[in-house]
């Protein structure tokens, strides 16, 4: 029996691998024309071939000739028209980046307007290859038009601008590329770097402003670029809306033709109304009459019909042959007029059946007609407005452009709202304004402040000209309470713009406490090298920069930090020492593990576990402490802020801080993070994403998450160079070293919800 099965599935398969090659060798080829056949053919004969053609290959064949001609005018032709010809989405756009991807080779002037045209198209593929075009064609002109999408929220196309305007090759566009050496992108970064030496900047400049850019983030003067990019865009567009008078009239002209040929229009439809309800009218009477000589007609058909019953009565009576004839021809003229009557009687129904048929016909053509009247009546009211719409806007445009555009702020730092316990905080704002700020000024609690970063500001009054764009960072002193920060900017139209930004200082108050666990030396897991080290310069960072009492921090490592002393120390030693005003810390550098769950929350099956030194890799459940036992440890403890950096990895990848339980390798959902982190002023700063591997590095003696970490507590996350490090400065920084640090392998993560910026270190 199981012989008779083997040979039935083998007998299948080679019926089926038959029947799939006969397909294959049947299947009809699409017939395509080689390039050759192209040669002897007119530009014009070519163009409307490719119009034709269906085939895409043969359009490229077609293109390919083209481009071998440089027939530039045709090839603009084709991009144009395959913008909106009928086909599918995919094959016109196909289409399109094969003729700009020509345009790049011919290197024509003529191309480059349209060019410019499509770095404005939301297809990030149309954009990029225009870019690429336009940095083979190499004209300086073009830079304008590039520079907005330095400030792209893409960071593709970033960094294709930076890439462009380095192969375009002028030097105007140094200042403006040197700024991305601080973008969030790595990627950004290496192609900044890469045109900037394009451009001739020695590699000590480019150096020197990596150095700077080191801790600067350009998410603020993105915000402002673009801010401003806009409002210039918008008051061109209004100038260019009234460049002449010629303009304004024409569309005041057109506006007056337009109503006259519609009170033209409606007064044609009026006639035409009258015109149809008259012979309406005329119709309905016609029919009225017809029906009235078709009933007398029928009274008088019905008197002969009785008559000639009556005649035919007497003929049958009738006893002498003088009689009877008399009777016959009086019978037969009775006859033969029944018959004429009938016959008018037939021709008067069907007179009324036209009658109808044409008053039906004129009643909806009347019907049309005073609908057609009147909608021209409500056109002409809807022209009678519009006319007056087009003379305010006229008076408004020229009002907005009189006004000028006012200053663009943009602050960046602290936010409205913001709750710090420090008295001081950075402020940090960009100003800018198209003609240039005369005035700037900052008061805090009423009180002016005398800026020491207002470099390139000038007092009105003065010849030189004025500064358009200003970036603004210093420290300000508060008092406990509220604060009230203005910022207000004036340019030189007297325009002003002002923000008002509130800041409340709390009393400085409660303790730091903190739990440092490391574990190198596991008895029943892979060893790791550097957790330990890890842990105790954490504890040192604490101790020594921060000023945490030593009684205050709490260690663990090595084999001191079993799953009891763990779970005792965080969920009870902590939960007693902290109170709600006070602050907990706690880390965690060693192997983390996944095993099987399907229950799990999170929705990939796997439950999560962080590895005691006493760990045993067949029974985590009992053995080691699940994310699970870790949310019941932060909702135990009572303090209002709680940080917990873990430098572990769960993927169960080989050569890094994480074990697996099977031999199945996980594929992990980040949910646990958000899970563990539920409730106000808790936050998780993870070393890497739930699939990624947190790597130790032979060079650093640390774990790369960690060296990065106290690298910025040190004071290399300091962005705003207030020696207050907070959590978002911390992972900003840790978010651009770790990753080029390791390969782009490792990305940290951070969960939770504060109110207010969060304090994490202090630079000594």
């Amino acid at each position: 029996m199981k012989l008779n099965r083997q040979f039935i599935l083998s007998t299948f398969l080679i019926c089926v691998t038959l029947f799939l090659t006969f397909c294959a060798a049947t299947k009809p080829e699409i017939p395509q024309k080689k390039e050759t056949a192209y040669i002897d053919k007119d530009l014009e004969a070519l163009t409307d071939l490719w119009l034709k053609e269906n085939h895409y290959r043969n359009r490229e064949g077609i293109l390919k000739e083209l481009e071998r001609r440089r027939a530039i005018d045709q090839l603009i032709f084709c991009f144009e028209i395959a913008g909106w010809r009928i086909g599918r989405t995919e094959e016109r756009k196909r289409d399109r980046l094969y003729i700009l991807n020509i345009f790049g080779k011919l290197k024509d002037q003529k191309t480059v307007p349209l060019l410019t045209d499509q770095l404005n198209n939301m297809d990030y593929s149309l954009r990029t290859e225009a870019l690429d075009a336009l940095g083979k064609i190499k004209d300086p002109a073009t830079i304008e038009k590039i520079l907005p999408l330095l400030y792209d929220k893409d960071p593709k196309i970033r960094g294709k601008a930076v890439h462009t305007l380095g192969e375009i090759g002028d030097s105007s566009a140094t200042v403006h590329i040197s700024r991305h050496l601080a973008d969030s992108d790595i990627f950004v970064r290496k192609l900044a770097e890469d045109a900037l030496k394009k451009l001739g900047s020695p590699d000590e400049q480019i150096e020197g402003w990596k150095k700077k850019a080191e801790g600067m983030t350009l998410d603020d003067l993105y915000s402002a670029q673009l801010t401003y990019q806009k409002t210039l865009t918008e008051k061109e567009e209004l100038q260019a809306k009234l460049e002449n008078e010629t303009d304004v009239k024409q569309q005041l002209e057109q506006s007056l033709n337009e109503r006259e040929s519609a009170l033209q229009r409606n007064e044609e439809l009026l006639e035409s109304l009258y015109e149809s309800e008259r012979q309406l009218k005329s119709k309905i009477t016609q029919l009225n009459i017809a029906k009235q000589q078709s009933e007398e007609y029928q009274h008088e058909l019905e008197a002969l019909n009785t008559r000639v019953r009556k005649l035919n009565a007497q003929l049958k009576q009738a006893q002498s042959q003088k009689v009877t004839v008399g009777v016959k021809d009086e019978l037969d003229k009775t006859l033969k007029k029944k018959s004429e009557l009938e016959s008018d009687v037939k021709q008067s129904r069907q007179r009324e059946s036209v009658l109808e048929e044409e008053i039906t016909n004129l009643s909806v053509a009347a019907k049309r007609t005073r609908t057609e009247a009147e909608n021209a009546k409500k056109e002409l009211a809807t022209l009678r407005d519009r006319e007056a719409e087009l003379a305010r806007q006229v008076d408004e445009l020229k009002k907005r452009l009189n006004r000028g555009m006012a200053p663009v702020l943009v602050v960046s730092k602290p936010e409205d709202g913001t709750k710090v316990r420090l008295p001081i905080t950075m402020l940090h704002v960009v100003a800018v304004d198209d003609k240039g700020i005369s005035v700037f000024q900052v008061t805090l609690n009423g009180q002016p402040l005398k800026l020491m970063s207002t470099r390139g500001i000038m007092v009105t009054g003065t010849d030189e000209p004025k500064q358009k764009k200003l970036s603004i960072t210093e420290k300000l002193q508060l008092a406990y309470g509220q604060n009230i920060i203005e910022i207000s900017a004036t340019d030189t139209d007297g325009t002003m713009t002002k923000e008002i930004i509130t800041v409340i200082r709390e009393k400085e108050h409660g303790n730091v406490w903190a739990a440092v666990i490391g574990i190198n030396g596991y008895p029943n897991a892979r060893s790791l090298k550097y957790a330990v080290n890890d842990a105790l310069a954490f504890k040192h960072y604490l101790k020594n920069n921060i000023g945490v009492p030593e009684d205050h921090i709490f260690s663990l490592t090595e084999h001191d930090a079993t799953k009891d002393n763990i779970l005792s120390l965080l969920g009870t030693k902590l939960k007693r020492k902290a109170s709600r005003e006070d602050t907990v810390i706690i880390f965690y550098a060693g192997h983390g593990a996944v095993e099987t769950d399907p229950a799990n929350p999170d929705g990939d099956g796997f439950e999560k576990y962080l590895l005691p030194y006493d760990a045993d890799l067949n029974d985590l459940f009992a053995s080691s402490i699940s994310m699970d036992e870790v949310r019941k440890i932060f909702q135990r403890i009572s303090a209002d802020r709680l940080i917990f950096i873990a430098d572990t990895c769960y993927s169960g990848a080989s050569g890094g801080r994480t074990m697996v339980a099977s031999k199945t390798r996980a594929n992990l959902s980040d949910k646990f993070y958000e899970r563990i982190s539920k409730g106000k002023g808790r936050v998780i700063i993870s070393s890497c994403s739930a699939n990624e591997v947190s790597k130790e590095d032979d060079n650093l003696k640390h774990g790369v998450f960690s060296y990065y970490m106290l690298e910025g507590l040190k004071g290399r996350a300091d962005q705003d160079g207030d020696g207050i490090i907070t959590v978002s400065e911390l992972f900003s920084y840790i978010s651009r070293k770790v990753p080029e640090a390791s390969g782009q392998d490792q990305h940290p993560v951070k969960k939770g919800e504060t109110e207010g910026e969060l304090v994490i270190g202090r630079v000594k």
